[in-house]
């Protein structure tokens, strides 16, 4: 569902410069503003170097001040469909189950090579394995040992604060305590330290906060064989 705003003619009250690489304006307009009875909810809206907004870019709040965070129960379902990632990031909180699911009638061999979350095997069609396990908060990048132009991304995190931008380049999060936060944007085409863009605030319940990166994103690679030729599905 999209969500309309409204930018407003005046300046923006204020904006900090971090470093060459973004700027962080904190506003005090709304693009669809947090139901009033909802008194724990923050947005944060990602823009790029046009000044328009970013969708599906990872955005997740950590707490400064030892609050309480839930575990997030939802299963997170990574797919593979006509021979691509499906999405091409995921989200998900450390511990919580990822599902690899094959949709397609070929077989597939799904790996990783990073060093603590590495990982490797075959998944037949029509088949879901959940047998990789990911604990700690990690940014796991992801390929196929049979279409090797398969990617795609997991990022793990230790809060259940996550979210992608939707088409107005907003976020939206309902927190159990305010408090202080570090809100964190990351994208791994993101041409930025880390891949990520880092507040620290106090947030307040209705708080918007905006984010411009100040350099182009890279492109996301395309899913797709230069050729026609391809493996069978008995590998």
């Amino acid at each position: 569902m999209s969500h309309p705003f409204l930018l407003r003619s005046a300046l923006l009250p204020y904006c900090v410069y971090i470093s060459s690489l973004f700027f962080i304006s904190l506003a005090s307009w709304s693009v669809e503003a947090c139901p009033k009875e909802n008194t724990t909810c923050v947005q944060v809206q990602v823009k790029n170097v046009k000044n328009k907004p970013l969708q599906n870019m990872v955005v997740y709040i950590e707490p400064l001040m030892d609050q309480v965070l839930p575990q997030q129960s939802k299963t997170v379902e990574i797919s593979q469909h006509s021979k691509s990632f499906i999405p091409y990031i995921s989200v998900s909180q450390s511990t919580s189950t990822v599902n690899f699911v094959n949709q397609d009638d070929i077989t597939h061999h799904i790996y990783s090579a990073d060093s603590e979350n590495k990982f490797s095997f075959k998944i037949r069609a029509g088949k879901t394995d959940s047998t990789a396990q990911f604990n700690h908060a990690a940014e796991i990048a992801m390929g196929c040992n049979i279409h090797d132009w398969m990617s795609g991304y997991l990022l793990v995190v230790d809060t259940p604060y996550f979210a992608k931008t939707d088409e107005q380049g907003v976020a939206s999060f309902t927190l159990n305590e305010l408090g202080k936060y570090r809100v964190v944007v990351w994208h791994p085409q993101m041409q930025a330290e880390n891949n990520r863009m880092i507040i620290e605030k106090d947030l307040s319940a209705g708080d918007i906060i905006t984010l411009t990166l100040q350099k182009d994103m890279d492109d996301i690679p395309v899913q797709k064989s230069d050729d026609d030729f391809d493996f069978l599905s008995d590998y």
